[in-house]
């Protein structure tokens, strides 16, 4: 757990990739289990590195999604894609390809919406932050967003460059988002 935050390294790691998916964890109440299942209500998980772990709960909660919100978070996925294409051709790879496997053993027993009004009040205050730190300012207000801000913040920046253009500065000005992308890939690491 972070510093005063109820964010884990997992809902670090979705939100990391998909905000919106991300959010979707704040609801579901978390229980061990032998493999992901989603229902409506629980997300079982199993005790696996949080390599795998995120990424298969990152695909069940995409898949307990409506089309709609799946053709909205398309995108989002293929970002997911692309951490785990790049976890496995890391050292890491080989220890976390054998968790990978069981990918099919998520199980989606319940649908899940992710509500786009409280995203967007949410985005509505981080926008202008957004806009003077993509112009090259390092806004001194970032200092005191909490991490689910930050992460928040780097999501809206949109593709890569402009992702790591955000996280730059996050990592330079906000103490607790610097903390707690530590201990997220120390778990990475695990």
């Amino acid at each position: 757990m972070w510093h005063g935050e109820s964010m884990d390294e997992l809902e670090f790691c979705v939100k990391s990739l998909s905000y919106p998916l991300g959010t979707l964890l704040e609801t579901l109440k978390r229980e061990p289990g032998d493999k992901v299942v989603v229902t409506g209500r629980e997300l079982y998980v199993p005790l696996i590195p949080c390599a795998a772990l995120c990424y298969l709960v990152a695909r069940a909660l995409y898949g307990s999604l409506d089309l709609v919100d799946r053709k909205r978070l398309g995108d989002d996925m293929a970002y997911v894609e692309e951490f785990i294409s790049r976890i496995l051709s890391s050292s890491l790879g080989e220890k976390i390809r054998p968790y990978l496997e069981k990918a099919s053993e998520i199980s989606i027993r319940g649908r899940l919406n992710v509500d786009w009004l409280e995203f967007e009040r949410r985005s509505e205050r981080l926008r202008p932050i957004l806009d003077r730190i993509l112009a090259g300012e390092e806004p001194q207000e970032v200092s005191g967003l909490s991490v689910d801000e930050c992460l928040l913040l780097g999501y809206l920046a949109g593709e890569r460059k402009r992702r790591e253009k955000v996280n730059a500065v996050l990592g330079k000005l906000n103490p607790s988002f610097r903390e707690a992308v530590k201990a997220y890939f120390k778990a990475l690491q695990g």
